[in-house]
């Protein structure tokens, strides 16, 4: 349908433009012949002839026409909607228990609201209240209790997936999962051969952030235990230990400092430590999550931001058939494009994986493929991902209107406009919009458009260029060449709406009503800050 609506209003125009030519060449007739009445004798060469002016579109009305095409910028005074979880994520217990979670639900708008909250899950999960009115800028409790089947095994797992959704803004919504983790239930016989009591207590686990050069320390205790003898650490980028696991034996310690990680586009752990003593092992600990540093030449086509259509790395886009995103190899040299062909047409691709916490840093390096006005790129961050998949490739609104990730980041879009020029169209974007009768593109970008936040940028806009975003708390520092060319202020975000904690980040391109936009990336680096 999509297509069919593209090639009518592409017919439409064509119409639209012979229709108006003919028109003009009549006039021109008439007033010709108007002419020559009026003055029977004067001769044809004597007439002097009309001339044609065309009027010249500026720079920035074509950029107003761009804005206009692609966003619904927040209206001054409407009501703001969000809202948002947190607590911990993964339990651990024994089959047959019952692993309890306490989250917190908050109302981030400007507006009292109503929450529906619903759950997916294989395990049996209760959660203590499936609507909640929160006043604008409250939370409250919500209390989620896990059964582990009574067959469960060591190292099953389940995932409970709680989606928030406000009534009065039903495409405001938050999701939490909850990874409960299975550990074996061991019965020992009354100690009589023993007489060293193995540990009956699981440490307690936390690791600190990495720093810039990609270093953590985890740290653990235990309650007194009088004939420890050291520890077992393990070490997974699976969530349940069933693969890749790397086991660290120590001694009588309460620390270990992890520094043999590279940055590389695999860059989440997860950790699990138990005690040793009188011969044998104690019960795991709580798992805890390392994102660490990432790095991405694009040297390895299965680090997924493409697939084998060309197509499983977009995880935003506005007509299918028209955009691609690949990696491609050209004389040694490894890039990753993303193509996007269509009037008015954009698109999100990103292979999903996290960046780590505030503060880090967005580094990449990049070109616009082919050179027409108003191509643009540049790199997304602060999305948000509910878990599911993203996007829903089973429906035409799972595809295009989907909710389950992105529905919110920052974007440096970077507009050419000639071989030395081009602007920085700073976006915040709040919510996306899907409606293929507004005209203009599709899904239309709702969030804070300002003009203080359109920068001038001169420099070689034809060549690659090094770029690089600084995101913190209170402020996103934007660079080019190591050049700081833009500040901004996140506490003057309104309503709250501050993005800078959502983990996933991807690249993005879009069009005008006329020309086709590549963008091309040699390189993308996130890496923790130290301040």
């Amino acid at each position: 349908m999509e297509d069919l609506t593209r090639k009518d209003r592409r017919l439409v125009l064509t119409v639209t433009a012979v229709t108006t030519l003919g028109l003009l060449l009549l006039l021109v007739q008439v007033l010709a012949t108007a002419v020559a009445a009026a003055s029977p004798n004067q001769t044809a060469q004597a007439r002097p002839l009309a001339q044609v002016v065309t009027p010249t579109v500026t720079f920035d009305e074509a950029l107003d026409a761009y804005i206009a095409g692609h966003t619904l910028p927040a209206v001054a005074g409407d009501p703001t909607y969000g809202v948002a979880w947190e607590g911990d994520t993964m339990g651990i217990g024994y089959p047959g228990n019952t692993v309890s979670y306490m989250l917190v639900l908050s109302n981030t708008g400007d507006i009292t609201d109503t929450y529906d909250i619903t759950f997916t899950a294989d395990w049996d999960t209760h959660v203590s209240t499936t609507v909640i009115t929160l006043t604008a800028g409250t939370g409250t409790h919500i209390h989620v209790d896990v059964d582990i089947p009574g067959t469960a095994d060591e190292g099953d797992s389940d995932t409970a997936v709680l989606t928030a959704t406000s009534q009065g803004h039903i495409t405001t919504t938050a999701s939490i999962s909850l990874t409960t983790l299975v550990q074996d239930s061991v019965i020992h016989l009354p100690i009589i051969l023993k007489p060293v009591p193995p540990p009956s207590g699981a440490p307690t686990l936390s690791a600190t952030r990495p720093n810039s050069s990609n270093h953590w320390q985890m740290n653990w205790t235990l309650d007194n235990y009088p004939y420890l003898s050291g520890y077992e650490l393990q070490e997974s980028q699976d969530a349940t230990f069933a693969t890749g696991v790397n086991t660290i034996p120590l001694g009588n310690v309460n620390t270990h400092l992890i520094n043999t990680h590279q940055p590389s586009p695999n860059n989440v752990y997860f950790y699990r430590i138990r005690a040793l003593g009188g011969g044998e092992s104690g019960p795991w600990s709580n798992v805890v999550q390392v994102v660490s540093a990432y790095y991405d030449e694009f040297d390895n086509n299965q680090t997924g931001w493409s697939g084998p259509t060309l197509k499983e790395g977009l995880r935003r886009l506005t007509f299918l058939e028209e955009i691609d995103v690949f990696y491609e190899i050209q004389q040694g040299n490894y890039w990753l494009i993303l193509r996007v062909e269509d009037s008015w047409d954009w698109a999100i691709a990103s292979p999903m994986k996290p960046a780590p916490t505030v503060p880090y840093s967005i580094e990449f390096r990049s070109r616009p493929a082919n050179l027409g006005n108003l191509v643009s790129h540049g790199v997304v961050f602060g999305g948000d991902w509910d878990g599911e998949a993203c996007p829903d490739w089973s429906t035409l609104l799972g595809l295009y209107a989907h909710t389950n990730c992105f529905n919110h980041f920052y974007n440096t879009n970077l507009i050419w406009y000639s071989d030395n020029n081009a602007r920085l169209l700073w976006e915040r974007v709040d919510e996306l919009v899907y409606c293929p009768t507004c005209g203009g593109s599709p899904l239309k970008r709702l969030g804070d458009i300002d003009e203080n936040n359109i920068v001038e940028l001169t420099y070689n806009a034809s060549d690659w260029n090094d770029y690089r975003v600084e995101v913190r708390q209170t402020e996103i520092r934007f660079f080019v060449n190591n050049d700081l060319r833009f500040v901004y202020n996140t506490q003057n975000d309104p309503g709250a709406m501050n993005w800078v904690n959502g983990p996933y980040f991807g690249v993005f391109a879009s069009t005008d009503e006329y020309s086709n936009s590549t963008g091309r990336y040699e390189y993308i680096r996130v890496t923790p800050l130290d301040n």
